[in-house]
């Protein structure tokens, strides 16, 4: 376990990889880390360990934000675009054991993968979830040296979060649980 725990480090540190799949982000002593006790299921109480982070795609070089200057269906839209870090870049990612849940620190909300929309929405990733249900679980995985995968857990989809690097506008870098497998688009940075 002790090894784990090194290896995930270092993944964050954006030093090495993990060769068996491992909580990448359930080390409660770097800075910016903490810890809460909630129920699990079945009564028992579990450690939950939180950190705060910024996400980068490195696809671009650019810091994902929860974007708050929009009014209604764009309202909290993680995009791929910020060149540096600020209120809207940064992010609470918990580990509960077994998945993971991510909150805009700017607004207190849980990211949610919308699969409510159609069309090119479909599966938008926005900051706007009171509670974590199923829309708000993920699994992180290394993907290599210093980079993660993310992958929301809704079934069917499944899907990878990719950030859409080929739309224009207002939906330039939006991020979107829609990929099948890990690309160029579907990889992060968590820092």
């Amino acid at each position: 376990m002790k090894k784990l725990m090194v290896a995930t480090a270092l993944v964050l540190a954006g030093v090495g990889t993990v060769a068996a799949p491992a909580p990448v982000l359930a080390r409660s002593t770097t800075s910016g880390a903490a810890s809460s006790l909630v129920t699990a299921a079945g009564g028992e109480a579990a450690v939950v360990k939180c950190q705060t982070r910024s996400i980068k795609s490195p696809a671009n070089g650019r810091y994902v934000s929860a974007e708050f200057g929009w009014s209604g269906d764009k309202y909290g839209m993680l995009r791929a675009r910020a060149t540096k870090v600020g209120p809207w870049e940064r992010f609470s990612i918990c580990y509960n054991g077994r998945n993971y849940t991510i909150k805009s620190l700017a607004n207190g909300k849980y990211v949610s993968a919308e699969f409510g929309w159609s069309g090119g929405d479909h599966g938008m990733l926005r900051a706007r979830a009171s509670s974590a249900g199923t829309w708000e679980r993920f699994h992180i995985a290394s993907c290599g040296t210093g980079c993660v995968s993310i992958r929301n857990l809704a079934v069917p989809s499944r899907n990878y979060v990719s950030a859409e690097l080929g739309n224009k506008g207002d939906k330039y870098g939006m991020l979107r649980a829609r990929g099948s497998k890990v690309g160029p688009w579907e990889k992060f940075r968590v820092q």
